[in-house]
């Protein structure tokens, strides 16, 4: 049958209806797998299952997310910004954007830094590159500092949150809300700096 929930529709098998619980698990894991945006697969969540039930489906999905993206959050000091990352996931770009709505890359990380770390930062990839200790080396890297690409015009013109493994997340004009990998030919060759909040 179809549900509205939270003003999408989904469509939801009359006998999904009847057996809901956490045998739903593996159909919102499947739904994140096919491209449904974190927030959406958390609102069907929050409307069809008990509490308990969409905390573990919503935890359940959190850790397929990671491994899916070569991520051991078991081992990271703070798992808020992975679930962070997570619930923003494919969130559409929009320039000067700061909401679900769409997101440009610098209101990705005022959010994800205010949301997760309490501080707020410059509005600008630029701006906030100056107020970072910049890293001499990759390996220097740690979950929360910043990446700097200098995409356009040989200025700072993108900044993404850096995770691990050589991973970060980013907003992109392309695809909204993902990680990349660093060693990726085209951050690769745009990359600038790493830095640290002062």
């Amino acid at each position: 049958m179809g549900r509205r929930i939270r003003g999408k529709d989904f469509y939801i098998h009359p006998r999904m209806e009847r057996n809901l619980g956490v045998k739903l698990l593996p159909v919102f894991i499947f739904l994140i797998a096919m491209g449904l945006r974190a927030q959406d697969t958390a609102a069907v969540a929050e409307e069809l299952l008990s509490p308990a039930a969409a905390a573990t489906l919503n935890t359940a999905a959190l850790d397929s997310f990671c491994r899916n993206n070569g991520i051991d959050i078991s081992r990271e000091d703070c798992p808020e910004l992975y679930a962070e990352v997570f619930r923003w996931y494919h969130t559409c770009y929009r320039y000067g954007g700061s909401g679900d709505k769409g997101i440009d890359c610098s209101g990705f990380v005022n959010m994800l830094y205010e949301k997760v770390y309490g501080k707020k930062i410059p509005r600008a990839s630029y701006l906030i590159y100056e107020k970072c200790k910049p890293l001499s080396k990759k390996e220097e890297m740690q979950e929360g500092d910043f990446v700097f690409f200098k995409i356009r015009k040989k200025r700072i013109s993108h900044v993404g949150i850096y995770l691990q493994k050589n991973k970060f997340a980013h907003a992109t004009t392309q695809s909204g809300v993902i990680i990349s990998d660093l060693d990726e030919t085209y951050y690769r060759k745009y990359f600038f700096k790493a830095g640290r909040l002062d």
